[in-house]
């Protein structure tokens, strides 16, 4: 297993570079997922990946959390190929803030910098954020690969890394002075007498790269053009004035009078009683009208395809059916289009004259 040397001229270097992540002490980058060569990923094994952070000892000033993120290319500091960084993030709570951070991480107690008597060296802890004075969050990133792993690996052992995470903290007395504690990421004393500070562990292991997800099933729904200030509901109209709404069931819009020019409206499925908060957008319908013709073009949103395509253009605010009557049943439109997974149309409607309304309805499958 490779392992670095946390006084080698290699870490020193590493400690020396630009902090990626919130004050890092290696220059590590968000890359590319990693290609499907990865059969394993880097997990922590632990019920709870964050530890208390205690100010003074026994004070709740906040948490450690600590996770792995598989995808930041470290190549730079480990080596070509190399991925993966365990992330620990300093977080305090109650009013406590952040003056400094320190981390020491690895496989080995003996990793962390101590004195003789076991006492850790925290002025050389190789992750240290400088003054960061009225913070309340920190996060150190160190590459996997200081322990020995890397999330490239086609198989690996388990690591028990140990971490020794220090902060300076202070918290606003309310009267212009601040109380001034040493925090500890909770675990284990260093030593029984003398110096409280404290190191905790995590395990890391290798587990196979799971699946991924299966897709979402592809559905369709009905959708109609929503022309905004211009748009009126089927339901609860009075369409042929005479004095009560027409019986229709039926979800969708008219949309007019329009005159002459250009139009841009949304295209909605699914928004049941014409509320706009239960439809999915899945296009964008442009309508434009030269006082004799009138150009409907279609374009989707997102994945969303067209199965089917029903029109109405004319002079009334519906189309009507066999008997004359009004009707906002698609089937009944003048133009009935089927098409196959289409992502744009347009159609063109002529021999139309005075102001025009337009009826839009489609059959858009996707996933919602």
């Amino acid at each position: 297993m490779f392992k670095t040397n946390r006084f080698s001229p290699f870490t020193l270097a590493l400690a020396a570079l630009p902090l990626a992540l919130g004050g890092a002490a290696c220059a590590v980058s968000p890359s590319e997922e990693l290609g499907s060569s990865q059969q394993e990923i880097i997990e922590i094994n632990e019920d709870s990946t964050c530890v208390t952070l205690f100010a003074g000892q026994t004070v709740d000033a906040g948490q450690v959390c600590v996770s792995v993120d598989n995808t930041v290319d470290t190549s730079a500091v480990c080596g070509a190929g190399s991925a993966g960084v365990l992330s620990v993030e300093f977080l305090t709570s109650g009013g406590w803030e952040l003056e400094e951070a320190h981390l020491a991480v690895g496989d080995e107690l003996a990793d962390i910098p101590m004195t003789n008597k076991g006492n850790p060296k925290i002025g050389n802890f190789p992750y240290n954020s400088g003054d960061i004075t009225g913070a309340t969050s920190h996060t150190f990133s160190v590459p996997l690969c200081e322990l020995g792993l890397d999330a490239s690996l086609t198989e690996c052992d388990p690591v028990n890394a140990f971490l020794a995470a220090h902060a300076a903290l202070r918290k606003d007395n309310g009267d212009g002075t601040y109380q001034t504690e040493t925090g500890w990421g909770d675990g284990e004393r260093f030593v029984t007498k003398g110096s409280w500070a404290e190191y905790f562990n995590m395990e890391l292991v290798c587990t196979d790269n799971p699946e991924p997800p299966p897709p979402q099933p592809r559905t369709c729904e009905t959708a109609f053009a929503y022309g905004g200030s211009d748009a009126t509901c089927f339901i609860g109209t009075d369409f042929d004035g005479d004095g009560s709404a027409n019986d229709f069931n039926r979800w969708g819009w008219s949309n007019g009078p329009l005159g002459a020019g250009s139009y841009s409206w949304d295209v909605y499925a699914a928004a049941g009683r014409c509320d706009l908060n239960n439809g999915t957008l899945v296009g964008s319908l442009g309508v434009v009208y030269d006082g004799s013709s009138a150009t409907v073009t279609f374009t989707r949103t997102g994945d969303f395809m067209l199965d089917e395509e029903h029109l109405y253009v004319g002079s009334e605010p519906l189309a009507r059916d066999g008997n004359g009557e009004y009707t906002v049943a698609p089937g009944q439109y003048p133009l009935v289009i089927d098409l196959s997974d289409a992502t744009s149309t347009t159609n063109v409607v002529s021999g139309l004259s005075g102001s025009i309304y337009v009826v839009y309805h489609a059959v858009a499958c996707g996933t919602y």
